[in-house]
């Protein structure tokens, strides 16, 4: 299960790394990894990703947390339920990328 967990850890990781304006902000540690959207041009990016992580959360098909690293603002994707399968971090995958391009394209118009 834990060989699993780590897996599909760097699977996501390596999905949102391959995603416009974002990036990873520590690499995958066992099953724990962070990340934020960061497009050019926008001057704070801690308020764009505290948008990003609460517009996740209110969607409702997935959870993620936050924290500081160097001062900045990031969203935590860890890959450790008991009941996680691969279909779940496939879910994340997909949520993530959605909701961040709906975000990104309404900052874009913003600017």
């Amino acid at each position: 299960m834990i060989r699993n967990h780590v897996r599909w850890a760097v699977k996501v990781a390596d999905a949102i790394a391959a995603m416009p304006a974002m990036e990873i902000t520590t690499a995958p540690m066992l099953s724990l990894f962070t990340f934020r959207l960061a497009p050019e041009g926008v001057a704070d990016l801690d308020a764009l990703n505290m948008e990003l992580i609460e517009t996740i959360n209110n969607d409702g098909r997935i959870y993620l947390t936050q924290t500081k690293i160097d001062g900045k603002f990031v969203i935590r994707f860890q890959a450790g339920a008991w009941t996680m399968e691969e279909a779940d971090a496939d879910m994340a995958i997909a949520v993530i990328a959605e909701l961040a391009a709906k975000l990104a394209v309404k900052v874009s118009a913003a600017q």
